[in-house]
């Protein structure tokens, strides 16, 4: 059922709003839907392994990135919980709303300087974030990064999935 492309791609917005506009307030609520993908995929312990192995890489890359001043939360040296959640959330989409991109070198690494720097952007324009450079020196650090990134995690995602895969045989 979660990995239906609908319900797979609301469950992403629903979890990237709430993360953004309510911050810590919306853990659980965040933690919830994030299980009920979990729960309700055909393959959960795998889909767990995949969601917390990419979600702690991002979670590290923002990490660095909030070290070297790109971003600023309320006055913390490091990241907040709900941004751990909302990759959880956003690597829980690389198999399924997202696999269009998958085998797309191209495609993937211009979405993922788009698409995924224009996220940090609109989350500081939301005041999830501060950044610590001017908006355009921001975004270009970001789709660097993305660039890069996006096609890493759609490919390590599926190798993943490929990989483990059980077989009833």
């Amino acid at each position: 059922m979660s990995e239906r492309f609908w319900v797979n791609a609301i469950g992403f917005q629903l979890v990237w709003w709430l993360s953004i506009l309510y911050g810590n307030d919306a853990i659980i609520v965040v933690s919830f839907i994030i299980c009920l993908h979990l729960i309700f995929h055909s393959d959960p312990a795998l889909e767990t392994c995949i969601v917390f192995s990419l979600a702690a890489l991002g979670f590290v890359v923002d990490s660095v990135l909030t070290l070297y001043g790109v971003f600023e939360f309320d006055n913390s040296s490091f990241p907040p919980l709900w941004l751990l959640l909302l990759w959880m959330g956003f690597v829980a989409t690389l198999r399924h709303s997202l696999a269009f991109f998958n085998n797309r070198l191209l495609l993937s690494a211009l979405a993922g300087a788009i698409g995924g720097s224009s996220t940090y952007i609109a989350a500081a324009k939301l005041g999830a974030v501060s950044l610590g450079f001017s908006m355009i020196s921001s975004f270009l650090i970001l789709a660097a990064i993305w660039l890069l990134l996006f096609p890493f995690l759609m490919y390590f995602s599926h190798r993943l999935g490929a990989r483990y895969v059980r077989s009833d045989a």
